[in-house]
């Protein structure tokens, strides 16, 4: 965001002078701050404390440096491609291994005792209304499933009704909601019609083979038996690393017959999250049938095979609208033999599909948007939402979908109807979007004073009910009812409506804010300082390259970059202040020539001028030559290799304390208790292990002696809490909650390790990161790219708030719970961040206090106070109404599966970085919770008389097993030795924080296929399933993988016959990466990507089960419950 002309006018008109040739003569201090004389060289420096000649420093202590791990390589096509090897998140070190390529190759697996089936959205029953008004039947389809189950590993999901419900024939529709506003009705939003998809089912495996497609009315023929040999398996949370090597065991399978009704598509109905409608409970049967030994097929390794038919749909063949679909198979008598067939992956749910068919109803001539309605409804996808080319969001009384999220969008009014979902009640709260910073969409703020609720200070919101003429209104959380200031004060018409209601955003929006009051302000002064941003550098032997690379564009970066208040572009950017340090601190006092303080006693900092911060719109010219300078500076010097850490956050935050400068009025008051309020960004490279314990505040240590390896191999362990801990002298925890408590600035950390494994014990400088509510943390690989410089950028220009306080209140009946974010917290219920970003979220998770009201709304709002960029003191409240149920159908139907998957993998990676939970108890974690939403969903909304061979997924949730998988596999919790403590750490400490948008894409990977279009003139690029059979397109030319934090260029053994397209990449064509010497590239990213080089026969091993395994064994887990 590049400044005004007037302020680049400004830049250069100042009659200000530059760095001078000379030096200024030194002014020493001793640590009382009385002059003495010092013998010290010339230069522009002024020491504090006791300096201490290097030669008397104790002996530098050896850097441990240990090995880097073994690359993990990518193996030719020729020889199959691991899913684990293709990504690596930050093990390869650069990519997720975890979530990669979760989908396998189609294989040769045995049935289970009953073919299993998949259906997608169950059925509806007839007469059951939909939100348009309009009697939706279900969307079924169902795909074979292949593979022996897993065994059946103690379960420890919430227990469920083992006896099924009484059946019925239809189910009531809950009682209409009666909203507090009259006028609310008329403004309910539905989302635009989505095309009828017919039901479609996959014909039997050995249709597949055969080429013949068998439509509805049509059976497929009986299956031949065939007889593999199998092994025994572990789930998929007990699977170990490495090749399994148990005796095989041999069994026989007979295919059950593959049936399923179908029921046409009404014209314009809902999507089918919002009304897919779900029939009564059905009668268990099937209780006879013997129950298989619970063992896993190996991976057979056999080719993928994909489904050429004619005329295949989205889950297989389109069948006639309203014909009944006739059993395909044998009948459904014989359960002695078990059968080997082939399983097609294309049959499975597609996340790429999904997410194509939600972005398609936005992309069109109409523009489409998604207008927030009373009560919310299901939003689109994330990733619809989140699309630079679309904008789809509008508000329209609640919350856009940027900023409040719910897991379900209908609310079950008893507690215990909730319990037998296993769904999380919860919300995701991001209080600030990046589309806030360009002005895209912009939370008004209103001129009206700030009314609230006397009992439960709920701020004045769309749904508040006014009565009286307008002189009371009702709170729409607790019902109590308030006065109306005189000053507030607006007739009603004829519905109940304020006439002024579309003047007031606080009265029909669902996000706003308001202008803060003295009682809002910390210590009582309003708008008294400017907010600061504060850069440290490291200065020791190891940061010297990265120095160097920072002052050549740190000028640019604070010229074009520096955040501005996107509510009032008059006002000034941030003020800068710079520092070094190395086992010593040096200030710079930029207006006085760049002259450096420099504090030698970093046991006892204290601030030693007053002219630290510098306004970068009338003091540009002093801080560019300040920078250029500044690798001069030190360039005949031997620097240290030790470094401090902690006392330089301190030192800088003091100092800006007591800076002059930073006042709005001009004028300090030296009896003000105004807090200054701004960020810290630290560029670090070296463990903080100068001095000693008792002297130097902060110091760390590597925490083992053995070598690294032997550490890695702790990880992935029930031991790995004991290297992933903060350290035990809670120094950083200390020094966070200071910098949330008394200073109010929050810390921001980029690390350079010098060497790829070197340690820096990321477990316990995260805390820093965490608790002062920026949560972020960037980690590089021996390289200083132009990434880092990007991500300094977005770093800055996403600045948003500092010294913010959140709250959520809800209505009668439910209470916040739990959070799950990074943050700091004094109290239970309110929650405190020094410095929010745009990516900033926190998981809230709802609890019952009592029975909901049934005609009521249960309503949430957030509440944000914080400091804006212009310095100006604000409140931000979102609001969400949310409808209540009473029938498990609606629950489901209503749910979001992007936001359910963000909060329980949030929890089991909390629970695991606490210590609260081994490895294995996370993932099983994440498994039974999977197993207990699909059981209830199978037990209470499944199509009577349905067969127990279908695995039935419900629609808004059919692509959970997918998440899980890749969950399963994600570097925050499978991750191995393959990583070190810091990789695994950093990538727990960001997965905790990750937006919606960035969870789902660590939890699976994007892939485009890079190829000619039709013309063979211009490359075009199609997103594809993240599997490796689809790695081996002839036409592709190559493939870009994309995990939210890296993308990868994969070439394929198929570009051979390419030489325009490798000379136009590389420059000419090659034949191995060692020629490549491109002249436009630079040699860090060279190295990066010889780094992840891999030749054809290298190996990799399977970690972890695959997306068919997984899909096996949670049907095979939900018909033990069922039975």
């Amino acid at each position: 965001m590049s400044f005004s002309a007037m302020d680049q006018q400004l830049y250069y008109q100042q009659n200000t002078n530059h760095m001078p040739q000379q030096t200024l003569q030194p002014q020493y201090y001793q640590q009382n701050g009385s002059a003495a004389p010092m013998p010290m060289s010339s230069a522009n420096h002024t020491y504090y404390g006791n300096q201490t000649n290097m030669s008397s420093l104790p002996p530098n202590q050896p850097m441990s440096q240990p090995r880097p791990p073994p690359q993990k390589t990518i193996p030719s096509m020729a020889t199959g491609l691991p899913p684990q090897d293709v990504l690596q998140s930050q093990r390869s070190p650069q990519f997720a291994q975890s979530s990669a390529l979760q989908e396998p190759p189609q294989q040769m697996n045995n049935l289970s005792d009953q073919m299993s089936n998949i259906s997608l959205g169950g059925s509806q029953p007839q007469g059951f209304p939909s939100h348009n008004g309009l009697q939706s039947p279900q969307q079924t389809s169902s795909v074979p499933l292949a593979g022996q189950p897993y065994p059946l590993p103690q379960s420890h999901a919430p227990p469920l009704h083992s006896q099924p419900a009484p059946q019925q024939q239809s189910l009531q529709q809950p009682p209409q909601q009666r909203p507090l506003d009259p006028n609310v009705g008329q403004q309910s939003w539905s989302r635009p019609p989505m095309p009828s998809h017919q039901s479609q089912q996959i014909p039997s495996p050995d249709s597949w083979n055969s080429g013949a497609v068998q439509t509805s009315g049509s059976s497929a023929p009986p299956p031949t038996q065939q007889s593999f040999p199998n092994t025994n398996s572990l789930p998929p949370y007990q699977q170990q690393r490495g090749p399994q090597s148990l005796p095989p065991q041999s069994m026989a399978q007979q295919m059950p017959p593959l049936s399923n009704q179908m029921r046409p598509s009404l014209p314009n109905q809902m999507p089918p999250p919002m009304s897919a409608g779900y029939p009564p409970p059905a009668t268990q049967g099937m209780q006879g049938m013997p129950q298989m030994s619970a063992q896993m097929p190996p991976m057979s390794g056999m080719p993928p095979q994909g489904m050429q038919q004619q005329g295949m749909g989205r889950y297989g063949p389109q069948a006639t609208p309203g014909a009944p679909q006739q059993p395909m198979g044998p009948p459904q008598n014989n359960y002695q033999q078990q059968s080997q067939q082939r399983l097609d992956p294309e049959a499975m749910p597609s996340v790429v599909q999904v997410i194509e068919e939600d972005k398609h109803k936005f992309e069109n001539n109409d523009n489409v948007l998604f207008t927030t309605s009373i009560p919310a409804s299901v939003p689109p996808l994330v990733t619809t939402v989140y699309d630079n080319e679309l904008s789809v969001s509008n508000d329209g009384g609640c919350a856009r979908p940027h900023h409040i999220r719910s897991t379900v969008y209908q609310v079950p009014i008893a507690e215990d109807t909730l319990k037998m979902t296993s769904i999380p009640l919860a919300i995701v709260i991001q209080p600030f979007d990046d589309s806030e910073v360009d002005s895209r969409n912009v939370v008004p703020i209103t001129n009206s004073e700030i009314i609230r609720c006397n009992r439960c200070k709920a701020y004045m919101n769309p749904y508040m009910r006014f009565i009286d003429g307008g002189r009371r209104f009702q709170c729409s959380l607790c019902h109590h009812v308030t006065e109306v200031n005189s000053s507030y004060f607006a007739n009603l018409d004829h519905t109940g409506q304020r006439l002024d209601k579309f003047n007031r955003p606080e009265l029909f929006l669902g996000s706003y804010e308001f202008r803060a009051t003295d009682e809002y302000c910390r210590n009582g002064v309003l708008n008294a300082r400017r907010p600061h941003i504060i850069f440290a550098m490291e200065l020791t032997a190891t940061s010297k390259p990265i120095l160097h690379h920072l002052s050549t564009h740190l000028s640019d970066i604070i010229r074009n970059s520096l955040p501005r208040d996107p509510l009032n572009s008059e006002s000034p950017p941030p003020l800068v202040g710079f520092l070094t340090y190395n086992s010593k601190i040096q200030i710079y006092d930029i207006i006085n020539n760049g002259h450096s303080h420099i504090i030698c006693d970093v046991s006892s900092t204290f601030p030693p001028l007053t002219t630290f911060l510098v306004d970068p719109l009338v003091h540009f010219e002093q801080i560019e030559s300040f920078l250029q300078s500044l690798p001069s500076l030190y360039a005949n010097e031997e620097l240290e290799t030790q470094t401090v850490l902690g006392p330089v956050i301190e030192a800088a935050l003091l100092t800006a304390q007591v800076d002059t400068g930073n006042w709005f009025s001009g004028q300090p008051n030296a009896n003000s208790p105004s807090m200054p309020v701004g960020k810290v960004y630290m560029f670090h490279c070296t463990l903080p292990n100068f001095g000693t314990d008792a002297e130097t505040p902060g110091r760390l240590k590597p925490r083992w002696t053995t070598s690294p390896d032997e550490i890695r191999k702790l990880l992935g362990t029930d031991k790995e809490k004991t290297i992933l801990s903060p350290d035990s002298n809670k120094y950083y925890v200390g020094l966070g909650q200071r910098c949330v408590t008394e200073f109010a600035s929050g810390v921001e950390l980029f690390l350079f390790p010098p060497i790829n494994g070197a340690f820096l014990d990321v477990a316990t400088l995260g805390e820093l990161v965490r608790l002062t509510g920026t949560g972020t943390i960037y980690k590089y690989f021996n390289d200083f790219s132009d990434r880092f410089l990007i991500d300094l950028r977005y770093s800055l220009r996403s600045t948003f708030a500092f010294d913010a306080i959140m709250k959520v209140r809800t209505s009668t009946g439910v209470r916040p719970h739990d959070y799950i974010g990074n943050y700091y917290s004094r109290t239970t219920s309110d929650i405190e961040c020094a410095a929010i970003n745009t990516g900033c979220n926190i998981a809230v998770e709802l609890k019952y206090d009592d029975k909901l009201p049934e005609d009521e709304f249960v309503v949430i709002q957030v509440a944000i106070l914080y400091t804006g960029i212009s310095g100006e003191r604000r409140v931000r409240v979102h609001n969400m109404a949310l409808s209540t149920c009473q029938q498990v159908a609606d629950i489901y139907r209503n749910a979001c599966c992007d936001t359910t998957i963000n909060v329980l993998v949030r929890q089991a990676v909390s629970t695991l970085r606490n210590g609260d939970k081994t490895v294995q108890q996370s993932k099983e974690l994440l498994i039974n919770r999977a197993i207990s939403i699909l059981t209830a969903y199978r037990r209470h909304c499944a199509q009577p008389g349905s067969s127990l061979g279908q695995l039935i997924l419900p629609e808004a949730l059919k692509l959970l097993p997918m998440y899980i998988c890749g969950a399963l596999k994600c570097d925050a919790i499978d991750g191995g030795p393959e990583m070190t403590p810091d990789d695994k750490a950093f990538s727990q400490i960001k997965l905790i924080g990750a937006p919606l948008s960035l969870s789902q894409v660590i939890l699976y990977p994007r892939v485009l296929k890079i190829e000619y279009d039709e013309t063979r003139a211009h490359l075009k690029s199609t997103q594809i399933r993240c599997s490796t059979h689809k790695l081996s397109d002839a036409n592709a030319l190559a493939y870009l993988l994309e995990n939210g934090f890296y993308i990868l260029l994969f070439i394929p053994n198929t570009i051979g016959g390419h030489n325009q397209f490798l000379s136009a990449v590389f420059g000419s064509h090659v034949d191995s990466i060692s020629k490549i010497q491109p002249e436009l590239a630079s040699k860090e990213i060279l190295l990066f990507f010889r780094q992840l080089l891999c030749y054809p026969g290298d190996s990799g091993k399977l970690e972890g089960p695959s997306y068919v395994d997984l899909l096996c064994h949670l049907h095979r887990e939900i018909r033990t419950q069922l039975n």
